[in-house]
C-alpha cells in the first residue's frame, strides 16, 4: 500500500497544471495528457483521431497540439514513428493484432515446416544415397563431388531445387540475381554454379530412375489439361480475334481451346 501512495504522489507532481483556454479547455488538456502518457511517441495526427473516437470535439490544429506537447516536454522526434525491436503488440478483448513478419516468403516456410513433419524428403535422400552406393560399386574408378556428399548436404541441395519455383526462381541463374530466403529455409544459401553442378552429377548418377517412383503420387486420378492456342487464319478479310507471329509476320488469328 505505501508503494501505491508513493506512485500516486509522483504522478501528481509530474502532472502539469491545466488552465482553460479559448479553444483548449482543461478537460481536453487532461485527456490529451493521459493519451500521451500511454503512448509518448504517438504522432499528433493520430492523437487527434483518438480524441475524436471518444466523441470529444477538439477544435485545435496540429500546430496548436504540437505547441502544447513542447510545453509539456512530450514532443515527438522528427520523422516517421519507429517500431521498437522485439516489442509485441498486446490486444485487449476482441481487438485484432496485425503482425508484420520479418521474414520473406512466410507461406513457403510454413509449407517447408509441414513437409518436415511429414518426413517428405527422407525417402528421397535415402534413394539418392542408395544410388550413390550403387554407382560406386559399378564404377570404382570414378570420383566426383556428389559421391562424397553426406545426408544433410544432399537434403539441402535437393530442397533448394524443390523450393525454387515457389520462390519465383524459374532458372538456375535466378539464385544469383533474385533475393531468396534459402538461408532461413534450408539452412544455407546456394549459387547457380553449385546447383548446376549438383544437377549434372545427378544426371551422371542416373538418379532419375530412383527418384521418379518416390516423387510420383501413389494414387493418380483423372487429369485434364486445358490450354489456349492461337491458330493462323489465312484470309484477306480482317479479323479481330488476336494477333500471332509466324515467320516474322504479324497476322490475324483465331482462338482455339485444346483439352486433353
Amino acid at each position: 500500500m505505501p508503494l501505491t501512495l508513493k506512485q500516486g504522489n509522483r504522478t501528481e507532481v509530474s502532472r502539469p497544471s491545466f488552465c482553460a483556454g479559448r479553444k483548449f479547455g482543461e478537460v481536453e488538456q487532461a485527456l490529451l495528457w493521459s493519451l500521451l502518457q500511454e503512448e509518448p511517441e504517438c504522432p499528433s495526427r493520430v492523437l487527434l483521431d483518438k480524441v475524436a473516437e471518444r466523441q470529444i470535439a477538439l477544435a485545435v490544429s496540429l500546430r496548436h497540439v504540437n505547441r502544447w506537447r513542447a510545453t509539456w516536454g512530450m514532443n515527438r522526434r522528427k520523422g516517421r514513428p519507429g517500431h521498437a525491436q522485439g516489442r509485441l503488440a498486446v490486444a485487449c478483448g476482441a481487438e485484432v493484432v496485425r503482425v508484420v513478419p520479418h521474414m520473406a516468403f512466410v507461406g513457403v516456410h510454413l509449407f517447408a515446416h509441414w513437409l518436415d513433419q511429414q518426413h517428405t524428403f527422407e525417402p528421397v535422400v535415402a534413394q539418392l544415397q542408395q544410388a550413390v552406393e550403387t554407382y560406386k560399386h559399378r564404377h570404382p574408378d570414378d570420383d566426383f563431388v556428389l559421391l562424397h556428399h553426406r545426408e544433410p548436404t544432399l537434403r539441402r541441395r535437393f530442397q533448394a531445387l524443390f523450393f525454387a519455383p515457389l520462390l519465383g526462381i524459374e532458372r538456375l541463374s535466378g539464385f544469383d540475381t533474385h533475393e531468396h530466403p534459402l538461408e532461413t529455409l534450408v539452412g544455407r544459401g546456394y549459387h547457380s554454379a553449385t546447383l548446376g553442378q549438383f544437377l549434372g552429377q545427378l544426371e551422371r548418377l542416373g538418379a532419375a530412375e530412383v527418384l521418379i517412383p518416390v516423387l510420383s503420387a501413389d494414387q493418380v486420378g483423372q487429369m485434364i489439361y486445358v490450354d489456349g492456342h492461337m491458330m493462323a487464319y489465312w484470309s484477306r478479310l480482317p479479323m479481330h480475334k488476336g494477333k500471332i507471329t509466324m515467320l516474322g509476320r504479324i497476322m490475324a488469328g483465331s482462338q482455339a481451346v485444346m483439352e486433353a
